[in-house]
């Protein structure tokens, strides 16, 4: 092979996809290549034929028709629009920005490759959701074989053990015995009506001196908890670990499939949230539960470590985080008394949507009955929840820099009093008060009396379309102070600068989180969950099915790259953060967050046209 062509091929063979083709295939394409020379300033693509583009040296620059900064390419970089059937969503122009070698594959030698390279093929031109798809299954392969993401149906080694509503305490009693089962399903008519413990044949039962000829019906939990025998271990885990139950019910449209326990979560693995949580909610003061709290980093060290989902690992961490709170509170009302009035202590942010880290800084307030009186009341809150935020920064979960926290008089408002608050923040918006609804209107529930959180729902829920606070909300998720574009030669590309170091919080978490949460209030969603707003937006049609999966993979994506590199910040013992170096990433996940960029950019676009125009 001449030398010429030696070059060629040895380039070739380093660009993805084309790594991907043996030493035969490669050496029968080498020839099929075109050189192209352009001087700096040169429109792109030249007029000619269609081709697949590689830049071989220099940089070109792509930009849309306000002619705003889209991409900068450089030396392996592709160009493969002049082979893509569907147009791009964003008029583009380009031009290089240096003189600048290209090798040109023309469109008949591509697909001729396609046709002996099918796979090739779907690498090379499938589109923006496709490749991030395909990333997501790269990145995260290990999810699939994990123990927690086993279905909990591969569980269940016993069919269902039940007995009809009617069924006496004694006859129940000798059938669990006879079973060897400490749960028992109930069932009237065959459908599932209540579950029955051995707890509640002790302190139901036998303690207050029931006849043994009494119905189970009488003592069981009604209405209990159930999942789907196709949902994942790591959901039951979760529920149990949040609600503190030891049992669950696998049922799907009334039909019966068994029961998955504590015990067989806990055999899945020796220390996990649900072991960490029950040893809290029994912790007898504040100094123990802090020392509980202390396990929680290695406990999310070997989760993550073997490759957990992170979608999960944020909800095991809040779910932890709102355990301690709730103990917490349990043990500040011992010391202070009972409360005077009702009150809830709600989540927000990160918190609030269970997309918690273990770096992260408090995100609580709280809602007081409208009795409220601060004169009598003021100092019996101001203390609690003193006591509350002090024990959680203690605990790891660190103050609120901005004092956004129950804490703070300001976030320690009656029912009324938030109302009002959430108007004005809706109706008589700025950019301030649009930054401090971006955070509270994650709100969640999380201890005190529930039923004073349902209005402020409704109420973001009802009003929070309104055209005052969607344009600033807008103009935030679809105009970020910094954006990246993509990497430029060691750089990531942003459209302001280069630099050496990647953010990922606001250069892929935050927007994404910021496109759900404004899908999430222009389709009245009840949803804070950043998944299950993409979700819901598709239900409602504001999103395709495949759109919220592209934006859902996505999030996951960058949250797995942020574990990835936080696993091996803890490893080493550094503290924890979001940031990585350009220069660590490999070109995959380069390509990967790329295309990630591009999908949040294409989303922002939409934003801006719907929104902010005109």
């Amino acid at each position: 092979m001449q030398e010429e062509l030696v070059v060629i091929r040895d380039f070739i063979a380093s660009c993805p996809p084309f790594d991907q083709l043996a030493e035969p295939a490669l050496t029968q394409l080498t020839p099929q290549w075109v050189i192209r020379y352009l001087r700096r300033g040169s429109a792109f693509p030249p007029h000619s034929t269609p081709h697949y583009w590689l830049i071989r040296r220099g940089a070109i620059e792509i930009r849309d028709a306000d002619n705003q900064l889209l991409e900068k390419l450089a030396e392996g970089d592709s160009y493969s629009a002049d082979c893509l059937s569907a147009p791009s969503a964003i008029q583009t122009k380009a031009h290089t920005s240096e003189d600048t070698l290209l090798y040109a594959l023309p469109l008949p030698a591509l697909a001729a490759l396609w046709q002996q390279h099918p796979t090739l093929h779907q690498l090379m031109l499938a589109d923006l959701g496709q490749r991030i798809a395909h990333a997501h299954q790269r990145v995260l392969p290990s999810i699939e074989r994990n123990l927690l993401s086993l279905a909990l149906k591969d569980l269940l080694h016993r069919p269902a053990v039940s007995m009809e509503a009617d069924t006496p305490l004694q006859t129940a009693a000798q059938y669990m015995v006879a079973q060897r089962v400490s749960a028992l399903l109930v069932t009237q008519d065959q459908r599932l009506c209540g579950i029955l413990t051995d707890r509640d044949l002790r302190s139901r039962a036998l303690a207050q001196g029931l006849a043994f000829s009494t119905p189970i019906s009488a003592i069981m939990t009604p209405n209990p908890l159930t999942l789907s025998p196709e949902q994942p271990c790591a959901d039951a885990l979760t529920l149990m670990t949040e609600r503190g139950i030891h049992h669950l019910p696998i049922s799907l449209n009334g039909e019966l499939y068994g029961l998955v326990s504590s015990s067989d979560l806990l055999q899945l693995q020796s220390r996990n949230s649900l072991y960490l949580a029950d040893r809290m909610r029994r912790s007898p003061h504040r100094e123990s539960l802090i020392s509980l709290a202390h396990e929680l980093p290695e406990l999310w060290f070997s989760i993550a470590q073997r490759g957990e989902n992170p979608l999960l690992l944020g909800r095991l961490i809040s779910t932890i985080a709102d355990t301690l709170t709730q103990r917490l509170l349990v043990l500040a009302e011992q010391q202070l008394g009972e409360p005077p009035i009702p009150y809830a202590w709600i989540a927000y942010g990160s918190q609030g949507r269970h997309e918690l880290t273990l770096h992260s800084d408090q995100d609580n307030a709280l809602i007081l009955a409208d009795s409220y009186d601060v004169s009598q009341h003021g100092s019996y809150f101001e203390q609690l929840t003193r006591y509350v935020c002090e024990g959680l920064a203690a605990s790891g979960f660190i103050l609120c820099p901005g004092n956004m926290m129950a804490m703070n008089p300001q976030w320690r408002l009656p029912v009324q009093a938030w109302l009002d608050l959430f108007a004005d923040w809706i109706y008589h918006t700025d950019a301030h008060k649009a930054r401090l609804a971006t955070n509270l209107f994650d709100l969640r529930y999380v201890a005190g009396s529930a039923d004073l959180v349902p209005l402020l729902r409704t109420y973001v829920e009802e009003h929070g379309a309104s055209a005052p606070l969607q344009h600033y909300l807008a103009h935030n998720t679809a105009t970020p102070s910094v954006q990246p574009l993509g990497f430029f030669r060691h750089y990531v590309l942003t459209t302001h600068a280069e630099n050496t170091q990647l953010d990922l919080k606001p250069s892929a978490l935050l927007p994404l989180i910021s496109l759900a949460r404004i899908y999430a209030l222009n389709s009245a969603s009840s949803e804070v969950n950043t998944v299950a707003r993409f979700q819901w937006a598709a239900h409602q049609g504001l999103l395709s099915a495949s759109g919220a999966q592209e934006l859902i993979q996505a999030f996951a994506l960058a949250l797995n790259l942020r574990t990835q590199h936080q696993v091996q910040q803890y490893a080493q013992g550094l503290a924890l953060t979001n940031v990585l170096s350009v220069q660590t990433l490999s070109t995959q996940d380069k390509q990967a967050l790329r295309d990630v960029f591009k999908l949040i950019a294409l989303h922002q676009h939409r934003i801006r046209q719907a929104y902010l125009k005109g």
